[in-house]
């Protein structure tokens, strides 16, 4: 069985999606979404969402694909309460979206944590912008 190729990477196909969901994706008023697995050092708030493998197909005849990616949540200097403000509103929109819905070209199934709520990564001294990651799985239709 022959599948058409995807015309936008996944990773943007998720950062369409979490737009479409209501986050305010402005720079220098939000927290911007980037694609990874690059971790741009400015702007000082950003998402960051990276494909991570996942399970892969989910059927026999393949019809949805498992894929994994993380989200990166960095917040301003010295504020660990804006950055797990941020990573736990993503989290709930994320896992709050209606389903199925059609981004980009592709449809998306079902989206869920692979494990527990975004978690605090270790404090670079340097900038001590505090950082938090949280890994899902997309299941998307072939």
């Amino acid at each position: 069985m022959s599948h058409p190729a995807p015309t936008v990477a996944l990773e943007q196909v998720i950062c369409d999606w979490i737009v479409s969901l209501g986050w305010d994706n402005r720079q220098e008023l939000s927290y911007p979404l980037y694609v990874g697995p690059e971790i741009l050092t400015d702007p000082d708030k950003a998402v960051f969402i990276t494909g991570t493998g996942g399970p892969g197909y989910t059927t026999e005849e393949p019809a949805t694909d498992a894929v994994s990616f993380q989200a990166r949540v960095r917040g301003p200097a010295d504020d660990p309460l804006a950055a797990r403000l941020a990573a736990d509103t993503l989290d709930a929109l994320i896992l709050s979206a209606p389903f199925p819905v059609q981004v980009d070209g592709a449809t998306i199934v079902h989206v869920h944590r692979l494990a527990g709520r975004p978690s605090m990564l270790p404090l670079d001294e340097a900038d001590k912008r505090f950082e938090l990651t949280c890994t899902y799985v997309l299941v998307i239709g072939v």
